[in-house]
């Protein structure tokens, strides 16, 4: 059986002595050395969340810039083709008026050609109708 004397008194000081002790050689150390390491994990990964937090706004602002970009380069197709078919619109306009100079041009030649030959018929005409008369009355006229 036990038997409580002095030497489980002094067995009861020596262990909160040794308890005491520990605590101040041992535990205390490592409380504050996991309590820094806390801490600096915590200022760590604020730092991982502020970058991540850039990183996303970084991204953002690319995909806005090639959002207006792909804008900015589908304005300057349309445009593009609104000069284009303005150009080819008067480009047709110019064939067509000159088309229609070089037509009005040919018409004029060919009234000319048309009157020049008429001058040249109504002559040969009167001399034919002339000889054909003579020919049918058989004498000269």
């Amino acid at each position: 059986m036990i038997s409580i004397n002095v030497t489980f008194l002094i067995q009861m000081v020596n262990f909160l002595v040794f308890l005491v002790l520990m605590n101040f050689v041992l535990y205390r150390p490592i409380r504050s050395i996991l309590a820094k390491r806390r801490q600096i994990m915590e200022e760590r990964q604020a730092a991982i969340d502020e970058m991540n937090a850039q990183v996303d706004e970084a991204v953002r602002e690319f995909d806005l810039k090639i959002q207006d970009a792909r804008q900015a380069g589908r304005n300057r197709v349309q445009d593009m083709k609104a000069a284009a078919q303005e150009q080819e619109k008067d480009l047709l306009q110019e064939a067509a008026d000159e088309a229609s100079r070089k037509l009005q041009d040919i018409r004029a030649k060919i009234g000319e050609e048309v009157g020049a030959a008429r001058d040249q018929l109504k002559g040969q005409v009167q001399a034919f109708s002339k000889e054909l008369a003579q020919r049918i009355l058989g004498r000269s006229i």
